[in-house]
This record gives structure tokens, sequence and C-alpha cells, in this order.
């Protein structure tokens, strides 16, 4: 296979191409982070599947089941109608700040769900599971909107996140 390498180093740039180059850089992921806007529907909706998926627990067997692999279902295509309407995946690692909302928001979903199966097994009146599904719907808005601050001002700066 024959290397399209010619042999020679392109020219190392002066510390003046380098800081522009930088800038840009810089002013390239300010100019991404104003277009990382997610709209008010995504958290919305997010939170009702969390609703769902954990407010399920009230209900009997089957039924309980089917909503929660409806939730699961619901996710990705959340996910999916906002990326292609978007234009921005949702993929993104973001800083560490960022990352640690999200994983705040797994972790109230992961209580939520542990919270509504110990209601369920303990034998207590169903309805009490709504309390830890709205907990956890409540939550997810408000991290949501937290993480997606906390991305905007990653991407900003280009850092992770501090001011």
């Amino acid at each position: 296979m024959e290397n399209d390498f010619s042999g020679s180093l392109p020219p190392r740039p002066t510390s003046d191409e380098a800081r522009e180059a930088l800038d840009r850089l810089n002013q390239d992921g300010e100019k991404l982070a104003t277009l990382v806007v997610t709209p008010w529907w995504y958290h919305v909706g997010l939170a009702a599947i969390i609703f769902t998926m954990i407010g399920s627990q009230a209900l009997p067997g089957v039924a309980s089941i089917t909503l929660v692999a409806l939730a699961i279902v619901a996710i990705p295509v959340l996910t999916l109608t906002y990326s292609r309407l978007y234009g921005i995946s949702t993929s993104y690692r973001g800083g560490p700040r960022s990352t640690r909302i999200l994983i705040a928001t797994i972790a109230v979903l992961a209580i939520g769900m542990i919270s509504a199966l110990a209601i369920k097994i303990i034998g207590a009146s169903p309805w009490w599971v709504l309390i830890p599904a709205g907990l956890a719907a409540v939550a997810t808005v408000i991290l949501g909107r937290r993480y997606d601050d906390m991305l905007r001002a990653e991407l900003a700066r280009n850092t992770d996140g501090a001011a």
C-alpha cells in the first residue's frame, strides 16, 4: 500500500498562528454553545417518561411491565426526534460538571424506581408510588435544564464550565 506522506513535515506554525488557531476554536465553541438549546418540550417529555416508568409500579402485573417497556422505548424515540429536528446529537459527553449533573439525573431515576418497588413490595397503597414518580419527574426537568446550562457553559469556554 502506497503512503501519501511525502517525507517532509509541514512547517510548524508560529506562536501567533497557533494562538490565532486556538482563538478560532474557542469562537467555534462559543457559536456551538448558542446552538445547543434544548426545546421546552424535551425535558417535559423526558419527565413524563420517567413519571410513567416509576408510576407504573402502582399498577398490577402486566400493566406495570408493559408501561415500563413502553417508557424504555420512548426514551430513544424522544432523543432521536430531538436530534432530527435540531440536527444536534444528544450523545455528546460533556465536561466534568455537566457529567456530574447527568449522573445525578440517572441516580434520581434509580432512587425513584427503587422507592416505587419498595412501596410495592411492602404492600403499601399503590398510590404512594406517585410521590417518588412525581419527585423524579420534577427533578428530571430541573436537573435537565441545569445540565443544558452547564453544557453550554462548558462548550462556550471549552473548559469544565468553571467561571
